[in-house]
């Protein structure tokens, strides 16, 4: 027994079937009590809607209706977020798993490099390195540079006239 037509039998009573459609709908409803029923109903359907009277719209529709598409062409509307959403899923869906992979991986990534950069500086240099006082005047002066010399500052080159230790051979 073939697959039940309901699904075709509109198109069947509109008359919008292809020959090879047409033929497999009307010998299914000849062998099928079911699909003539609903045959039948749909039939009889169709037949009762032509009998009514075609409706009067109210007075000024046509106006109104020219008025809102007029109105709607000229302003077009911003579309919705999920209009946004729907009308291209897949991009959309990319670019919000790319930046929340740039987020959840990012950041701690970044932090993490951070603290390895200053775990890696403290290893290297050792807690117990000297002060090289060279290196802390030269980044006194580049910071103060547009500070005018004070006795503070001048006090500060006086003192470090001082000779620097020499680094340990390794």
């Amino acid at each position: 027994m073939s697959a039940h037509v309901t699904d075709r039998l509109s198109a069947y009573l509109d008359g919008v079937l292809d020959v090879r459609a047409l033929e497999q709908v009307q010998a299914h409803v000849r062998t099928c009590p079911g699909c003539l029923r609903e045959y039948e109903e749909l039939r009889t359907l169709r037949g009762l809607l032509r009998t009514l009277r075609e409706p009067v719209p109210p007075a000024g529709f046509a106006e109104r209706l020219h008025w809102r598409l007029a109105r709607d062409a000229s302003h077009p509307r911003r579309p919705s977020l999920r209009e946004v959403f729907s009308a291209r899923p897949t991009l959309v869906r990319v670019a919000v798993v790319c930046a929340t992979l740039l987020l959840l991986v990012g950041i701690p990534l970044g932090w993490l490099s951070g603290w390895l950069r200053v775990a890696a500086l403290v290893h290297a240099v050792g807690p117990e390195a000297p002060l090289d006082m060279d290196t802390y005047l030269r980044h006194y002066l580049v910071l103060s540079a547009d500070r005018s010399l004070t006795d503070e500052v001048a006090t500060t080159l006086v003192i470090s006239d001082a000779p620097a230790p020499e680094p340990p051979f390794r």
